[in-house]
């Protein structure tokens, strides 16, 4: 009996090459692994809760605005995490949405400058399998560059002033960079790494003093702008992101060409042109005190008649700026006030004052809303500076009580906050003076200029923004009341 080899013998079809036969075995033991590592992922995932897979957090944002977000992404659709289900380390206020795969904690106050945060949330649970799991996440924020003016020593000839330095520095750090040098500084303001800078110079053949403007590149590299004529600029300001800069401008007594006392000004970086702001009137507009609003290109200003009109600065023409004549929206009358003191952070509102009072105006709203003084038994308080908190409704204010009993006047800073009042920052001597204060993006520092001696203190002689020979600014924790630091100058501005 013979044996065909190349036959199966019990189904009567021909085998495969023998070469074949390890492949297929091969292949079968591939596939089964493949299968069973899928079949032990599956069972994970059924078993395990939400996993991280991504963080998204701008740690520049959360320490200069307010309601900055830290979004965690998981591999789940997930179940509404509470507040509750949330640690945060160092502690911070915060408020969590779940959207699909993912929640956002949005921090309403502005964090802490170099600080390590971790956060933990426990409980997360997907919707399709009802087990939870722990999710933690880290982070570090960063702290923004400060910039402060320190002048040369005085002269009695602008042209011979040695050079004036405008420095770049931190809170947390004692290392100081120049940014910008050059004799007779008047006044700077940053516009995001740039600055632009107003210096004083003589008119040829004349006494007479008046200004130069520059914007300043992030190299120290300094280009003129172009100024309405000879003359002095006042309030220098920029509107961050709008490639604006405002100033109120006053003509020399022999200029040529048209004569301005305080108008306003706003001078597009783009096109290097100065427009002069129009009243109700289409004239140009004179005014005492102005400001941008926080974050936008829109103006509130004081007329001498003390009525303060809103301003949208911006051309309406819709065409090339270099080309087309401009066409601006008429200002809106927002009301007679006494003063103008500050601007807040979220854009839309601004504090006010007149004989009765002090007020905040919504604009957005069209409200008005008292400030109520904090009342000192046997003392009459004036209270007018203040810096509006980036989170919250609080403000710090300057305070002055003056004791008709003694005769003396005691100056401090008080942060209002929750209907309380908290001191800040007090002169450590009689003979102090608090001359003004600026409060960083994210509420955690004041800087506060002070000179240390009214008594004997000496100005520089500058004719616009003349400064005592000995301001110093000092760095104060909010928080604490602590002096961080303290260096020699002023006009100290967060980029």
């Amino acid at each position: 009996m013979s044996t065909n080899l190349g036959v199966d013998l019990l189904t009567g079809q021909p085998r495969p090459p023998r070469s074949m036969r390890p492949f297929r075995r091969s292949l079968w033991i591939l596939v089964g692994g493949l299968v069973a590592s899928c079949a032990a992922l599956v069972a994970v995932n059924l078993l395990s809760g939400p996993r991280l897979t991504a963080v998204d957090v701008d740690t520049t944002a959360v320490v200069s605005a307010a309601n900055a977000r830290l979004v965690l992404a998981t591999n789940r659709q997930l179940v509404e995490v509470t507040p509750e289900q949330i640690s945060i380390e160092p502690a911070a206020t915060f408020q969590v949405t779940t959207s699909a795969n993912s929640f956002v904690i949005s921090f309403p106050q502005p964090l802490a400058y170099n600080t390590d945060y971790s956060v933990s949330v426990r409980g997360v649970t997907g919707t399709a399998v009802d087990r939870n799991s722990i999710i933690t996440a880290e982070f570090s924020t960063s702290e923004p560059s400060l910039y402060y003016l320190s002048r040369a020593a005085p002269s009695t000839d602008a042209g011979a002033r040695a050079a004036d330095r405008i420095l770049r520095t931190t809170t947390g750090s004692a290392d100081t960079a120049v940014a910008f040098t050059t004799p007779n500084i008047q006044q700077f303001v940053p516009i995001g790494s740039e600055l632009a800078v107003a210096t004083v110079t003589s008119v040829q053949g004349s006494s007479e003093l008046t200004n130069a403007l520059y914007r300043v590149d992030a190299d120290g590299t300094a280009e003129a702008l172009n100024l309405p004529g000879v003359g002095l600029v006042h309030d220098l300001q920029a509107a961050p992101g709008q490639s604006l800069l405002g100033f109120r401008f006053t003509s020399a007594a022999d200029a040529a060409g048209p004569h301005y006392e305080n108008v306003l000004f706003v001078l597009d970086l783009r096109t290097n042109a100065a427009t002069a702001v129009q009243d109700l009137a289409g004239n140009p507009l004179s005014v005492t005190i102005w400001g941008f609003m926080a974050g936008r290109a829109d103006i509130v200003a004081r007329q001498y008649d003390s009525t303060l009109l809103l301003i949208n600065p911006l051309d309406q023409s819709g065409g090339n700026p270099l080309e087309n004549e401009p066409e601006f929206d008429p200002p809106v009358p927002l009301g007679q006030f006494a003063n103008l003191t500050a601007f807040a952070p979220d854009g839309v509102r601004i504090a006010v004052s007149d004989r009765d009072g002090q007020y905040v105006l919504d604009l957005s709203q069209g409200t008005e809303s008292p400030i109520v003084p904090q009342s000192v038994a046997g003392t009459t308080q004036y209270t007018a500076e203040l810096r509006f908190l980036a989170g919250g409704d609080g403000y710090v204010q300057r305070v002055a009580e003056f004791n008709a009993a003694t005769g003396s006047v005691r100056q401090y800073l008080s942060l209002v906050q929750g209907g309380e009042a908290r001191t800040v920052y007090a002169p450590v001597s009689a003979d102090e003076t608090i001359v003004g204060f600026e409060l960083s993006p994210n509420d955690q520092f004041l800087a506060v200029q002070i000179v240390p001696n009214r008594d004997t203190e000496l100005f520089d002689g500058y004719p616009v923004n003349a400064q005592a020979t000995e301001a110093t600014t000092l760095f104060v924790n909010v928080a604490t009341g602590d002096v961080r630091r303290s260096v020699l100058g002023f006009d100290a501005t967060w980029q």
